[in-house]
């Protein structure tokens, strides 16, 4: 089970006005008293709106900084990360920090007339249930000038019109 899963977003633009986001995620998993897990898998998106978002990984730690070995694969035009060691179960309660960036990650969309950050925050494709889920979203000055406050946040199922709670604080 995914107990938590906490994002942080810092949107920004480059000096080209290409959008880029640096995102850490803090994902807590709950594992059995069995031997069953080695670890978690995560797949991250390297496409949006039909375009590449140049991902890198930057880092992939436990709460107390500790690097993590991981692997990579392509699927579905996702990145996936393996996070774990093929020889070592993991019990218990278990928090995985992932950082890395992206860019091209906003959209012009005709029917507002704006640029929008219009995001999937944990996926669709998760196994697990979930308990919890936190997302911040940090506004660079650039995108802060030009932020409406015009915002929207939906949770549940693919497509789910259900609302979740928003509140904005400065610049995130």
């Amino acid at each position: 089970t995914i107990s938590k899963f906490d994002a942080d977003y810092y949107l920004a633009g480059d000096s080209e006005g290409r959008s880029t986001l640096k995102i850490v995620e803090r994902i807590t998993a709950e594992f059995p008293a069995y031997d069953q897990n080695h670890g978690i898998e995560r797949a991250i998106p390297t496409r949006y709106d039909n375009h590449p978002t140049s991902l890198k990984i930057e880092s992939v730690t436990d709460e107390s900084g500790k690097k993590l070995g991981y692997s990579t694969s392509e699927l579905d035009d996702n990145e996936v990360l393996r996070i774990g060691e093929a020889d070592t179960y993991v019990h218990g309660s278990k928090t995985y920090i992932i950082t890395y960036t992206q860019r091209d990650v906003t959209r012009y969309f005709n029917n507002t007339n704006r640029q929008e950050f219009y995001w999937d925050v944990n996926g669709t494709e998760w196994q697990q249930p979930f308990g919890e889920i936190n997302v911040r979203v940090h506004l660079a000055p650039s995108v802060l000038r030009t932020f409406t406050k015009d915002i929207a946040c939906y949770q549940g199922v693919m497509k789910s019109t259900d609302s979740c709670e928003i509140n904005i604080d400065g610049d995130i």
